[in-house]
């Protein structure tokens, strides 16, 4: 947990973190090496608790212990959502400000883009985080054997190239940005965003948020110490919702919905064999040697489709007008494995990443007791919805008919491999023709979340359009959490705007 207590009579700010300075992890400069860091040291890896959807499995949800947070253990991937999302999302919280046009001002602020076909109108030239599309990084030389081949196949199913994004349109088959500097080195928020002017104390967790009455007045560590707050305190963190008095916590504000709502995007790698691997298609092959293919991870298209009309039709109850146009799910191709268990990253493979976007399941996060130090109980309730699980075997089939049933692809993919570990015996490769029980039983066993939670302190509900929590003073929360409705895209380009719009309501305040 972060939190920044904030001065701003004195101009002074402080920020506290539970978890270390990871400067000088050199697996934090790198992408290739970044994806040892889930599950390690700086990862927090909340356990889920069994989810009755998904095989009775348990689910580990990243959530960066580190001063930077989440930004010190993600993939790069920087892909905002629909414009149709941050309408929802302004529409739900009463605020337009959080619609496409009110944060694209705070998505050029945040950005410097190299890409040279980059639209200034929807674009920044000299933000601090630094952006290319996969084509433009590298001088033009991280271009994959590929790219070309997998985009045709997406055409043969009538899914067009979306060159330029105009108006926030996502639909198609989009280009892949990363944030990276020139150097190919990743950009944690924390080497990013100058804080000499912030008093940092990190390993430095929090117990609670201290209050007169109704009105935030700092924070108690768990060593007992006090930082007094004449401002306001500003959170970061997952923010639970319990019966309090179970655990004998004293109840400051009554706000039911705080641990609700909690949205995630739920996704299924899959693999799939090349017919001849000495091609050089994927990485761990002699033949994909391009020093500009390990700049960063080796990926090139994402491609967005919204449901058929058959399969609303079934779901009318459970959608919203302009549903026929919104982005339900992307499918991304990687030429490297992703850690799927029984498959060998040495070139004989690639892979894609099926996820749903829109979910319509809910989770809930609380506490487990009084304890700071205790995990919370988080139950995500993944595919607990009929709309999300025709959805998402739609996505997987749609998946499956590109990589192997396309003239594109038939004469490099020979078929998909299913995972090989103890506990996912039975398993057979999925074709076009797989029946839907089968695809679904592969989701609950196979799939997993992709580390994009938020909700649970949702705007309109626990905070209002500026991230103050509703019925107390001095209080604020700043994080995933506020965002009451799932983003399309990957989210951290998402949050970097949201964070430029908070931090300029705050010093609006003061």
């Amino acid at each position: 947990m972060a939190n920044l207590i904030a001065d701003y009579n004195d101009k002074e700010v402080i920020l506290l973190e539970a978890g270390p300075d990871p400067t000088g992890n050199s697996a934090t400069e790198f992408f290739l090496s970044g994806l040892s860091l889930q599950g390690g040291e700086l990862d927090y890896a909340y356990p889920s608790e069994p989810v009755a959807t998904t095989a009775d499995r348990v689910h580990y949800l990243s959530a960066g212990r580190a001063l930077g947070g989440g930004t010190v253990i993600n993939f790069g991937g920087w892909l905002r959502g629909d414009a149709a999302d941050y309408d929802e999302w302004a529409e739900v919280a009463g605020d337009e400000r959080w619609s496409y046009q009110g944060l694209k001002p705070w998505f050029v602020k945040s950005e410097t883009f190299y890409d040279s076909g980059a639209d200034p109108q929807e674009h920044g030239f000299d933000g601090p985080m630094y952006v290319t599309s996969i084509a433009a990084a590298e001088e033009g030389q991280r271009k994959y054997p590929l790219r070309e081949t997998i985009k045709n196949a997406w055409a043969e199913l009538g899914v067009p190239h979306n060159i330029d994004r105009k108006n926030g349109a996502s639909v198609g088959v989009n280009e892949m940005h990363e944030n990276s500097d020139k150097k190919g080195m990743r950009q944690p928020s924390n080497v990013v965003y100058p804080l000499n002017r912030v008093k940092v104390f990190t390993n430095t967790p929090v117990y609670r948020v201290t209050f007169d009455d109704t009105k935030a007045t700092g924070v108690e560590l768990v060593d007992g110490r006090k930082v007094a707050a004449r401002k306001q305190v500003i959170v970061s963190c997952i923010g639970p919702s319990a019966d309090l008095a179970e655990h004998g916590i004293p109840l400051v504000y009554e706000s039911p919905y705080v641990g609700q709502n909690l949205h995630d995007h739920y996704a299924i790698h899959l693999a799939f064999r090349l017919r001849d691997p000495s091609l050089g298609y994927a990485f761990g092959n002699a033949g994909f040697q391009n020093p500009a293919f390990l700049k960063g991870l080796p990926w090139d298209w994402i491609a967005n489709q919204p449901l058929p009309e058959e399969l609303l039709s079934k779901h009318q109850h459970d959608t919203k007008p302009g549903w026929e146009k919104r982005n339900v799910y992307e499918v991304l191709t990687a030429y490297v494995v992703p850690g799927i268990p029984g498959i060998p990253i040495d070139g004989t493979h690639i892979a894609t990443s099926t996820m749903l976007l829109l979910p319509t399941s809910r989770g809930t996060v609380t506490i487990r007791s009084s304890s700071p130090t205790d995990l919370p109980l988080v139950q995500p309730n993944y595919l607990s919805t009929q709309l999300d699980r025709d959805a998402l075997v739609h996505a997987t089939r749609t998946t499956v008919k590109v990589l192997t049933a396309t003239e594109s692809l038939k004469p490099i993919v020979e078929g998909e491999s299913p995972p090989v570990k103890e506990g996912l015996e039975g398993l057979t490769p999925l074709t076009v023709d797989t029946s839907y029980e089968v695809i679904l039983e592969r989701l609950q066993r196979t799939g997993e979340q992709h580390q994009h939670s938020g909700g649970t302190a949702a705007m309109g509900k626990v905070v209002d359009g500026e991230g103050k929590v509703l019925g107390v003073t001095g209080l604020r929360v700043a994080d995933a959490s506020i965002i009451p409705v799932p983003l399309g895209g990957h989210p951290q380009a998402s949050l970097y705007a949201m964070a430029e719009q908070l931090a300029s309501m705050i010093l609006a305040d003061s």
